[in-house]
């Protein structure tokens, strides 16, 4: 057999009154005040360590990315270096060469140092693969010919955005459109050369 044991009752002599609290009135009352006082201290810290979280989050998100595209990037076969150095040609591939190792001056942290030009056109080329999935091969064709109209537009961005992930965003900024265009356009050639 359970007792069931009840608080004492304050009794009251005649002639006096019992005075009760609010937070005794009403518990619900004091729960809810120490919730907002909890969720005001944690807003304050969380405003004052969001940046930092923000900035890690996008550090460890760029860290990933770059690790699986270095995993699933197989090395460049001299075949593969010469179609791509060919297709750029010399005065391009000495433009960007020339930035990408003038880019370090400079204080970005890029994802990765290339020892060749070559070898980050074809990174930025199997990053952009999946972007480019389903992208019918006669619009990689007219972007690999330098059209960049419709569709060819979507693919032209997915592919800058691979570029300046790989070789750095000022370095991308700061090469002459001329050298841009060609670099999209040979990453689209090699997708359809090698990718495809």
């Amino acid at each position: 057999m359970t007792t069931v044991t009840t608080p004492p009752v304050p009794t009251v002599r005649q002639g006096e009154t019992q005075v009760k609290t609010t937070q005794q009135r009403h518990p619900a009352f004091r729960r809810a005040s120490l919730v907002g006082v909890a969720a005001l201290t944690a807003s304050a810290l969380f405003a004052g360590a969001a940046p930092a979280l923000a900035a890690h989050a996008a550090e460890s998100r760029a860290a990933k990315s770059v690790a699986s595209a270095a995993e699933e990037m197989p090395e460049l076969t001299a075949e593969q270096r010469r179609f791509i150095e060919d297709g750029m040609g010399p005065e391009a591939m000495a433009e960007l060469t020339r930035a990408m190792n003038e880019a370090g001056a400079d204080g970005e942290i890029r994802p990765r140092a290339f020892p060749i030009a070559a070898v980050a056109i074809g990174a930025a080329a199997w990053c952009a693969k999946g972007a480019v999935a389903s992208i019918p091969t006669s619009v990689l064709s007219d972007v690999a010919d330098g059209k960049f109209s419709g569709k060819g537009t979507y693919v032209k961005n997915a592919i800058i955005g691979c570029l300046g992930g790989e070789i750095g965003g000022v370095v991308w900024k700061f090469l002459p459109n001329w050298v841009k265009n060609k670099a999209v356009a040979m990453v689209a050639a090699f997708i359809i050369k090698y990718i495809r």
